[in-house]
């Protein structure tokens, strides 16, 4: 955190930040965090022009809350997730490719069986290929500042909210740090590439995330559907008609001297014990 100590309106607006992001709604909603933002006239142009936000103080607060996460995440995380160089992903493409080869060449005796499934198999394929989920950045991009940083991550999560990159709006909190901080400097970071990336990537982890929910949503359904078994039907026979169908098996035993000691040993029993057979199966 050596910035803070040489910029003090980043040192300030950190801990103003952070002591907005500990407050519940309710408090966010009344602080002087939000209200000195929501009353910049560049962030309520961007509410009016957003319909959704113009009037409902929770979204408001939600997108004003994105500024002190941005603020809070390059003191203390440095560079953003950003697009990846070349060699980034060609590195990514050749330690995916020789793991496959080497998971190939294993002896299947031993290798865990899920390395083989498609579940593994299908990402892992994936990997050699594009590894990256938005187009590399150029050789030549410009070095990453705590500025650059802010405004790529506030940029991001205002596109998440919104499907928007205000840069008005951006500008304004960017200016509270870097008050020397002009649209025309903001525009030479959020090109048109850099916006479109951002977009992709949004919508990415949109469609990931719904994926996800809707495998979870599938998983619980069908873990919720009881299963459709037969009832077995109840067996309406007689004693009678149970012991006529014994004698009548007993009858087809190719051993006709076993066929008869199993008759008349039955048939004794079942009299002792006063079970007839029906007379029109024996």
């Amino acid at each position: 955190m050596t910035t803070l100590t040489t910029n003090s309106n980043l040192a300030s607006m950190y801990g103003q930040a952070t002591a907005f992001l500990n407050l519940d709604q309710t408090a966010r909603a009344k602080s002087v965090w939000f209200t000195s933002f929501r009353d910049d006239k560049d962030v309520r142009y961007f509410f009016k022009k957003k319909s959704v936000l113009a009037e409902g103080t929770s979204l408001q607060v939600a997108v004003i809350a994105q500024i002190a996460h941005a603020v809070v995440s390059c003191v203390e995380d440095g560079e953003p997730d950003v697009a990846p160089t070349g060699s980034d992903v060609n590195k990514l493409k050749k330690s995916a490719a020789d793991l496959a080869a080497t998971l190939n060449s294993a002896h299947t005796s031993w290798l865990i069986p899920e390395a083989r499934t498609r579940g593994f198999q299908e990402p892992l394929r994936k990997l050699q290929t594009m590894p990256s989920i938005v187009p590399p950045r150029s050789a030549g991009r410009l070095p990453m500042t705590e500025r650059r940083t802010f405004i790529l991550r506030l940029a991001h999560t205002i596109c998440e909210i919104s499907d928007d990159i205000p840069i008005r709006f951006i500008t304004a909190a960017t200016a509270r740090a870097w008050e020397e901080t002009t649209e025309r400097q903001v525009r030479d970071v959020l090109t048109a590439t850099e916006k479109a990336s951002i977009r992709a990537l949004v919508e990415t982890n949109r469609r990931n995330l719904a994926d996800s929910e809707n495998a979870t949503h599938l998983a619980v359904s069908r873990a919720s559907i009881v299963p459709n078994r037969t009832v077995p039907r109840a067996d309406m026979r007689t004693d009678s008609e149970r012991l006529a169908q014994i004698f009548s098996i007993l009858n087809s035993f190719a051993d006709e001297t076993a066929a008869i000691v199993f008759h008349d040993a039955l048939a004794t029993a079942a009299s002792e014990m006063g079970i007839k057979p029906d007379s029109n199966d024996e």
